[in-house]
């Protein structure tokens, strides 16, 4: 396998910066928004720094931080919600089936384990981030919840010395067992080396039965004229604060790789079905066009050449 250099969204700094914007989104849904809600993370405010927490809480800082400072980045808001229901829909179904393994990638402030403690005894989750972001996070895991819930599992990970699949099974992960991967906002920051290293870790780790989900940017061209210059807005603008997003795809160029690496596609939502599945006919919330998300099932060897 070859190896590749990690990309600057690894570092702890950026990695717990992101981190830190994604619960704010969430947050910022579940208390400004109005219901039904596409997705109710009611641990998300506990997860913040007090000043992310103020922006969450006060409309007057929501506004001010969310609308105008940071306001090139309300397109991916949508994203961040719809995407977080889209895995947690498809990671209920795997449950159902017997998947008792959920490995979330880059899992920053994810809540799932405080949140669905009625799942505990049907499925571990482990966490895989860098070590300094996961210290955060179980801070505030403990300040939120008191313990550390019995079903999950952190698995600190420094990409530019260690090696995420010898470390999850250390942790006590289970390569003869189906699994459930989700790989939320990171495949963009990504060179396509890392995607690919990233991608035969999991193939190799995986059991029949494995599926991953993710979301990917795609291509300008495929963009409505509109969506295209506010991506460009927003690529400048991650990229002068130093995370400039390196890859996109089109629908048929992920697949093809997918299938290279030994995935088989089961699902790709386009913008416009995101809408359709989870918004109805609101208006308050539009579907971000430059994201798609996508699942995928590992082909094992044995399975490729009967195909």
């Amino acid at each position: 396998m070859t190896t590749t250099q990690n990309p600057p969204r690894t570092h702890a700094k950026d990695t717990s910066k992101t981190a830190v914007l994604v619960a704010t989104i969430r947050a910022v849904h579940l208390r400004w928004h109005n219901p039904p809600h596409v997705f109710e993370d009611t641990y998300a405010l506990q997860m913040l720094t007090p000043f992310w927490h103020g922006v969450a809480k006060y409309r007057v800082l929501k506004w001010l931080v969310g609308d105008v400072i940071l306001g090139v980045y309300r397109p991916v808001y949508p994203a961040v919600v719809l995407r977080s229901r889209y895995t947690e829909d498809q990671l209920e179904e795997a449950i159902e089936s017997g998947t008792a393994q959920y490995v979330i990638l880059g899992a920053g402030h994810d809540t799932f384990a405080l949140r669905r403690k009625d799942l505990a005894d049907k499925v571990r989750v482990f966490e895989v981030d860098h070590p300094a972001t996961q210290e955060v996070k179980r801070q505030r895991v403990m300040k939120a919840n008191g313990s550390i819930p019995s079903n999950l599992t952190f698995v600190p990970v420094d990409f530019e010395h260690d090696k995420m699949d010898e470390e999850l099974v250390k942790a006590g992960f289970d390569s003869q067992a189906p699994a459930f991967y989700s790989w939320l906002g990171v495949t963009y920051y990504l060179t396509q080396d890392a995607i690919r290293e990233t991608l035969d870790r999991v193939a190799e780790l995986s059991a029949s039965g494995s599926r991953i989900v993710f979301d990917f940017k795609i291509a300008k061209h495929m963009m409505s004229p509109e969506w295209a210059t506010l991506a460009e807005k927003m690529e400048g603008f991650v990229a002068r604060r130093g995370e400039p997003m390196l890859t996109d795809f089109t629908p048929q160029s992920l697949s093809d790789l997918m299938a290279r690496h030994g995935y088989t596609e089961v699902e790709m939502m386009p913008p416009d079905e995101q809408g359709r599945r989870y918004l109805g006919d609101r208006t308050d919330i539009v579907p971000t066009e430059f994201f798609y998300f996508a699942q995928f099932a590992v082909k094992q060897p044995s399975e490729e050449n009967s195909a």
